[in-house]
Formats: structure tokens, C-alpha cells, sequence
């Protein structure tokens, strides 16, 4: 996946704070301001998805960033909402973020192929020498691949059975009940994976390893 400039630019703060609130925070704030105004659950759902959907127009449409957990992303939201006009049910609707975070899951195992999901967010957000070691050691450093692959089965798996988690909610609890509760769950699964590939990466004896690893391969570049 290509990398732009003004992608490896942007404020990573600023972006997660931007998707917390379009994703999480409105649609949450509209479901439950349209609930006590007396707008019925399956339409007070219809409309919190408006946020969510515009934003991921937004970034395929108007910014042409287009890439494949995007278009899965709209494609379900689209989806979703179109079926639930058939079916009328509100729980068909609250039960697309598990599928939602079950493509995000599946997609992030998928890069394992190639370029794993956290070395492109790596990439994504750093520049200069920063961006230019992190390709150093991709290129050079088995242990830096190693753990950048494991850390990304983390993500996957972890949200593949996040997604789970969400669609069995969404069909037990009371309806009304469900975006708080889902809201929760990705506060504390997204600080749990956050933490737990933090403490996995920053362990002193792998960074050790992958400094050497590929500084042996510059040494011998150099030699050459």
C-alpha cells in the first residue's frame, strides 16, 4: 500500500481523537439524545449511523483514500441500514458493529500475507529517520518482522472474538442498553490490544535484538 506524504504527516493523536468521536461518540450521543426526545429505536439507530457513514464517504469519496477496510467498512454500514428497512429490526442494526469489527479483524490477519497491518500503521504515522528505520529493520531484522506479525495476529484475533462478543449482545440485552455497552467494550478492548502490544514491542530484550540485527546488516553493507 502506498504511502503519501501528506499521509506520514498527519497528527496521529489528532486522527484517533477525529475517529473516537465520529465513531463512538456521535453516534452514541444521537441515539440516545433521538431515544429521549421519543424517536423510536430502529429509527434513533438509522440516524446514529449517519456520522460513521458520511465520515467513510468522506475519506473514499472526497479525500480518494481508498482502501480495502474502508470500502468493507461503508459497503456493511450501507448494507446494514438498507437491510433493516426490510426487516425493521433494531437488533439486525446493532448487531453490524460486531460484523463491522469482525472485517476490521479478519482484514488486519489478511496483511500477514504481506505487509503486517501494524507495520503499515508504523509507516502510516512516522517520518524521517523514524520512517526510514522502521523500513531499516522490516528489510533487515527478522526479529523486528517477528514481532510486528505476532503483534498483528493480536489485533486480528482479538477483534475477530471482540466481534463475537458483540453480536451475542446484541441479540441478549435490551435494546436501549446495547450502544452504551458496546461503546464500553471498545474502550477496554482497544486499550487491552493498545497495552498489551505496547508491553510486547517495548520489551527491552527484543529491541536490543532488532537494533543489532540490523546494524550487523548495515556494518556489512558498508564493508562491502
Amino acid at each position: 500500500m502506498a504511502i503519501t506524504t501528506q499521509q506520514r504527516s498527519t497528527d496521529p493523536r489528532r486522527a484517533v481523537v477525529v475517529n473516537l468521536a465520529i465513531n463512538l461518540v456521535a453516534p452514541l450521543a444521537l441515539f440516545y439524545g433521538l431515544r429521549a426526545a421519543g424517536v423510536d429505536q430502529w429509527l434513533a439507530l438509522v440516524l446514529g449511523a449517519i456520522p460513521p457513514t458520511v465520515h467513510a464517504v468522506y475519506g473514499v469519496v472526497v479525500r480518494r483514500k481508498i482502501d480495502a477496510l474502508a470500502l468493507f467498512t461503508l459497503s456493511i454500514l450501507v448494507l446494514s441500514v438498507a437491510t433493516s428497512f426490510v426487516t425493521g429490526s433494531p437488533r439486525f442494526l446493532l448487531a453490524k458493529d460486531g460484523w463491522m469489527t469482525a472485517v476490521a479483524g479478519l482484514w488486519i490477519l489478511v496483511t500477514l500475507w504481506r505487509t503486517p497491518f501494524l507495520q503499515q500503521f508504523v509507516l502510516s504515522f512516522t517520518t524521517g529517520d523514524a520512517h526510514e528505520r522502521a523500513v531499516i529493520n522490516w528489510r533487515d531484522s527478522p526479529t523486528y518482522r517477528h514481532v510486528l506479525r505476532m503483534a498483528t495476529v493480536m489485533w486480528g484475533v482479538g477483534l475477530v472474538a471482540d466481534a463475537v462478543v458483540r453480536v451475542v449482545l446484541a441479540y441478549a440485552l435490551p435494546v436501549d442498553q446495547v450502544p452504551l455497552v458496546n461503546t464500553l467494550q471498545y474502550v477496554v478492548v482497544y486499550a487491552a490490544l493498545e497495552i498489551g502490544t505496547r508491553l510486547y514491542l517495548r520489551r527491552k530484550s527484543v529491541a536490543d535484538k532488532v537494533f543489532a540485527e540490523s546494524g550487523q546488516v548495515m556494518m556489512r553493507g558498508r564493508a562491502k
